[in-house]
């Protein structure tokens, strides 16, 4: 049996199964990638044909080495890719994918962390709920509703909360993974009740509109918006039995400057594991982009080690994006060793369908291999 055979074989030995059903990793680190569903299906127009390719997909998926499923279940356009009965939106009616690839999942020893758009909901114009919801909307600066929900609004909070709840009570997911739980930029003003609630805590007279001072006790004030929506996020989902892993894509520590206090998610521990992005390239540091990405995880790593708490720091590379792509595949490794380097206990892969072209190297080379070997996984609260 040649090793990659034997470290598989390992993984699955690994594996446990809890009384309600759902597969847990034991010590094992965290091996993901983002899956965009509909890509495992597209251009199939019979059911039966549909629930096929996702099997297909799923043992292609347990033959790569990878072990963790993170499909996006809704999506920036306020859709949902499941039947939700709370999100309007559904590409598929009552078909459910989601359901089918949790199902088949367990079958074959996966994990399954379904990733939602938290608050991303149609981008420059509002969709999904927001439809009919508008007031949950924030506001570009023009005061027109943009295509994002409001972390500060009470009700929109409700809601999120109760389609996270949703997903977790229907799959029963090993983790559910927060994604687009952030703000559009830093120019974006509250929905109009928020809005309203800081400015009578804030008089013009007291902190005049415009100066300095005033964007720094708005910013504290989104910041502490999105930090209570997660907060009540983990509450509720930490309720549950099971209760899912929660998890959380960020992007650096440069974000705690701004609005999105991962560090403050994480030491109240409303997180298990921090996904931080490993989005670096040549398109847009030149020869540098490595020692950027170093540097990033440098940080990120420093800050997570004030906390003394167990979270799960992760690494998320990205095969081709908005930001850059690679260009071969051992680029893979040396992204998963800069991570590796500064104390992250597993990875992710932007995306399942971007790998392909270079999965066979991957597997040959046994770069997941060779990052695997020696970590252990934090299992967190």
């Amino acid at each position: 049996m040649n090793t990659w055979k034997s470290l598989r074989l390992g993984w699955l030995v690994l594996m446990v199964v809890s009384a309600s059903g759902v597969v847990s990793g034991a010590d094992e680190p965290f091996l993901g990638a983002y899956i965009h569903l509909p890509s495992w299906f597209r251009g199939k127009s019979d059911e039966a044909d549909r629930e096929r390719a996702i099997m297909d997909n799923l043992d292609r998926f347990r033959e790569s080495g990878l072990r963790v499923l993170i499909p996006f279940v809704t999506t920036t356009r306020g859709e949902a890719y499941y039947p939700s009965e709370l999100v309007p939106d559904k590409p598929w009616g009552r078909w459910d994918p989601l359901a089918i690839m949790v199902r088949e999942a367990r079958k074959r020893g996966l994990q399954v962390y379904p990733t939602m758009c938290v608050l991303a909901c149609g981008d420059k114009k509002p969709a999904g709920v927001l439809r009919a919801h508008p007031d949950w909307a924030l506001r570009d600066k023009a005061g027109e509703p943009m295509g994002f929900i409001s972390s500060g609004h009470p009700e929109a909070r409700k809601w999120v909360v109760a389609v996270l709840t949703e997903i977790a009570t229907k799959y029963h997911p090993d983790g559910i993974l927060l994604d687009y739980c952030r703000y559009p930029g830093s120019e974006a003003q509250m929905d109009p009740v928020a809005q309203a609630a800081f400015e009578a805590s804030h008089p013009a007279e007291q902190l005049p509109r415009g100066g300095s001072a005033y964007k720094e006790e708005f910013r504290k004030y989104k910041r502490d918006c999105l930090t209570e929506l997660v907060g009540q996020i983990s509450g509720a989902l930490r309720a549950l039995k099971p209760r899912p892993r929660i998890a959380a894509y960020m992007w650096g520590a440069q974000e705690l400057k701004g609005t999105r206090d991962w560090k403050t998610w994480a030491g109240r521990g409303y997180l298990d594991m921090l996904n931080l992005t490993g989005y670096a390239y040549r398109e847009q540091f030149g020869e540098d982009y490595l020692k950027k990405l170093d540097d990033r995880f440098r940080d990120a790593a420093a800050v997570l080690k004030e906390l003394g708490n167990p979270v799960e720091f992760t690494i998320c590379v990205g095969i081709s994006t908005s930001h850059g792509k690679i260009r071969e595949a051992r680029e893979v490794e040396d992204y998963l060793q800069i991570g590796k380097r500064h104390g992250v206990q597993g990875a992710s892969i932007f995306t399942w369908e971007t790998l392909q072209p270079y999965l066979p190297e991957v597997k040959k080379a046994g770069y997941l291999e060779k990052f695997a070997a020696g970590l252990q996984r934090r299992q967190g609260r």
